[in-house]
């Protein structure tokens, strides 16, 4: 199939993945409580500190007078978040300009603010005079800087005026005076001016409207960017490197196109002009967009791996290794899917401590409730990696002897010589004594041969035979071969003969024990000895030898 083909057929299904992701992504954000809400401060008597509801002991409440900095900022900040920029006007110094000017002064300022000065109404003074500890003259203070028209910072000050309404602090009349000038400068000054009245006011998470439409075209093309980067490094890939390397590529498609998309909307992000709080909130969401990108990547990473394992010679001859490999692999995805949800979470400003909590309780009830099964499970992975036997080995465990027929995850099974069928739990079997009879590389002849008694000479003719019956063998060890006179007894002369087989075929000893056997038989024979048997001699008295050859009386009425 051609790329042209190829991109037309996958870019509407990674576009749907990406703007369902995205979804997800709002979705769950704006479930969390605003970080940098600003709170209402108008007909606000008192106010908590900030952090204060997230204690487990609230400190004591600040008081906070309608005419203090923070009273009149956090009424400033409603109004011009509602669009209620006439009424906005009233916190701005208007001395040096039209009147009839302010409500389009305070939408400007508030433009200028929310492009470079985010004012945390929470850290403003609560009293009526402001803070008289920052060096500020009274009833003044310096809420921060913006860039003026030479790109010098330039401060915003507000200060305390007393007119017929009473005493409110208000944007100096020397920052009002900067307002149009603050305003000429901003990067976004087009778009504010010529976009809908209802794009510009605020939506969730202090993002406007037209901000929030402006990123979906800004995910689209991180992700075009995306797919281009990543389809030009397969191509490099599979012309430069290995094959086995474009099987990588392949895999860690998906999550190279994720991260790029990522890093190119962090690059684009300052088109938007974002407001502080939501700048840090648009952030977060690509923080954690690009944790699922690596989290993804160690995922497919996990697949590869077992991919590499179970194509191994080893693993192909072993039924019980691959099954093992597989749960291994199920074990690595729950592992990287776990940390990824709580990493995903906690950078979206969830709180994960009682997660984290929950899931540890929750994996000791399990390790307490499947105690066995656990540790059939850990034996079976012990003896997939020891490997002291295999499937086909015949085995001694205990007292069993048999072939092992299976290896499984929770037991072995072993098949006797009498064809009944043994299951071990592989946690016992991990532990038990094994030997492994399929394991020897040669086999061993013995016995001990009783001769009649003979004399010496005879004897050491025998002796001899049968060395030179065992060298003639051409599977026996030479080096092996002990053939000795190891007890008298009354009834026979013992004779001890032991060699090495080169053989580990059972069949194949077999017949060679025959043959040595029968050969034996015909060297003692020759030697004109033979077998002895057990024989036992009774010795009588003289009495009752007599006793013994007297013929029996008659019978009683019997005739003579």
């Amino acid at each position: 199939m051609s790329f042209e083909l190829r991109f037309s057929a996958l870019f509407p299904r990674r576009l749907a993945v990406a703007a369902v992701a995205f979804a997800l992504w709002i979705g769950l954000s704006s479930l969390t409580a605003r970080a940098a809400a600003d709170p209402p401060a108008s007909n606000a008597n008192t106010t908590k500190l900030a952090g204060a509801s997230g204690s487990s002991s609230s400190p004591p409440e600040e008081k906070v007078a309608p005419d203090s900095p923070r009273a009149a900022m956090g009424d400033f900040n409603q109004l011009t978040r509602s669009g209620d920029y006439a009424k906005a006007a009233r916190y701005l110094d208007l001395s040096s300009v039209e009147a009839s000017d302010g409500p389009l002064l305070a939408k400007h300022l508030r433009d200028v603010l929310d492009r470079h000065l985010f004012i945390d109404v929470e850290k403003l003074s609560p009293n009526p005079h402001g803070n008289t500890d920052d060096g500020s003259p009274p009833d003044r203070d310096d809420l921060g800087s913006v860039p003026g028209a030479a790109g010098k910072p330039e401060p915003v000050t507000i200060v305390r005026r007393v007119d017929r309404s009473g005493p409110r602090w208000v944007f100096s009349a020397n920052t009002v005076a900067k307002i149009d000038t603050w305003y000429a400068h901003l990067e976004n000054r087009w778009l504010l001016d010529h976009l809908p009245k209802w794009s510009l006011r605020f939506g969730p998470h202090e993002l406007r409207w037209w901000q929030w439409l402006a990123l979906v075209p800004l995910v689209v093309t991180g992700l075009l960017v995306g797919l281009t980067i990543t389809r030009l490094s397969r191509l490099v890939i599979k012309h430069w490197l290995p094959r086995h390397s474009t099987e990588i590529a392949r895999k860690l498609r998906g999550p190279a196109t994720l991260a790029w998309t990522v890093i190119t909307s962090y690059a684009l992000l300052p088109w938007l002009g974002l407001y502080e709080p939501a700048e840090a909130f648009v952030r977060r969401g690509l923080s954690a967009s690009f944790l699922v990108a690596l989290f993804w990547a160690l995922w497919q990473g996990v697949e590869l791996s077992l991919h590499t394992m179970t194509s191994a010679h080893w693993a192909k001859s072993s039924h019980t290794a691959a099954s093992l490999m597989l749960l291994g692999a199920k074990l690595g995805k729950f592992v990287v899917a776990a940390f990824a949800l709580v990493a995903v979470l906690a950078e979206l400003g969830y709180p994960v401590t009682s997660l984290i909590t929950g899931l540890g309780i929750g994996g000791v009830a399990l390790a307490l409730a499947a105690q066995k099964t656990v540790e059939n499970l850990f034996g079976a992975f012990s003896l997939a990696i020891d490997q002291p036997f295999r499937e086909g080995d015949a085995i001694v465990v205990d007292t069993v002897t048999g072939t092992v027929e299976s290896i499984g995850l929770r037991s072995t099974r072993i098949r006797t010589v009498d064809r009944t069928l043994v299951t071990i739990p592989n946690g016992k079997l991990a532990e038990m004594r094994v030997e492994t009879i399929t394991a020897r590389d040669r086999m061993r002849f013995y016995c001990v041969l009783g001769i009649t008694h003979s004399p010496a000479k005879q004897v050491s003719q025998i002796l001899q035979g049968i060395e030179r019956l065992l060298r003639e063998n051409a599977l026996v060890v030479a080096d092996s071969i002990s053939v000795r006179l190891i007890s008298l007894t009354d009834s026979a002369m013992n004779l001890e003969i032991v060699a090495m087989l080169e053989t580990s075929d059972n069949a194949k000893f077999l017949e060679v024990r025959q043959g040595l056997l029968l050969g034996i038989i015909e060297v003692v024979d020759e030697a004109g000895s033979s077998l002895a048997h057990p024989v036992s001699n009774i010795r009588l008295s003289d009495g009752a030898s007599a006793q013994l050859l007297e013929p029996a009386p008659p019978a009683a009425g019997s005739t003579p």
